[in-house]
């Protein structure tokens, strides 16, 4: 029974934040026009090579301030992320840099990434650490410290189509 309790408490806890947080994530198709960039809200078709610009809008709907705020862009398998196109997010005097998963979202850092790798080297086999290429990130994230109430924040950025 206890544990039925602590379950509904915590759904209740998840919808009251669902409701207090509004998240609005959209694709933008970037094309260069005559020098100048050009975005067409939620492509309908995509091809390799075309540029998407992820925007992720989150909104404080709630009636105070909301703190620890975990904003997630996950790259779509179909694309690859293109570096350094996810930029800080400025928030007065705080600055909060993106992090970066390649394991779908299971552990999270800031780059360089380093991940273990098995390869033969001199006919044994050894274990070693290489560096995660941007290409291979799977979600970026900011954590943000705080929202205020009635305040809009907005994170983005780039893939590529494969």
């Amino acid at each position: 029974m206890r544990k039925a309790s602590v379950v509904l408490a915590f759904l209740a806890l998840v919808l009251a934040l669902a409701q207090a947080l509004s998240l609005d994530l959209r694709p933008y198709r970037v094309q260069v026009v005559e020098g100048k960039e050009v975005y067409e809200e939620n492509p309908l078709s995509v091809k390799p090579g075309d540029v998407l610009e992820w925007r992720l809008v989150a909104e404080n709907r709630s009636q105070g301030t909301l703190r620890q705020v975990v904003l997630v862009i996950p790259i779509p398998k179909e694309t690859f992320y293109l570096e350094g196109s996810a930029k800080p997010l400025v928030l007065g005097s705080v600055t909060v840099r993106p992090e970066f998963s390649f394991d779908g979202g299971k552990t999270f850092g800031f780059p360089p990434l380093k991940k273990r790798v098995r390869v033969v080297e001199n006919g044994k086999e050894v274990e070693k650490e290489v560096e995660v290429k941007p290409e291979e990130y799977t979600h970026a994230r900011w954590v943000v410290p705080e929202v205020p109430k009635g305040t809009k924040v907005q994170v983005s950025l780039r893939t590529a189509v494969k």
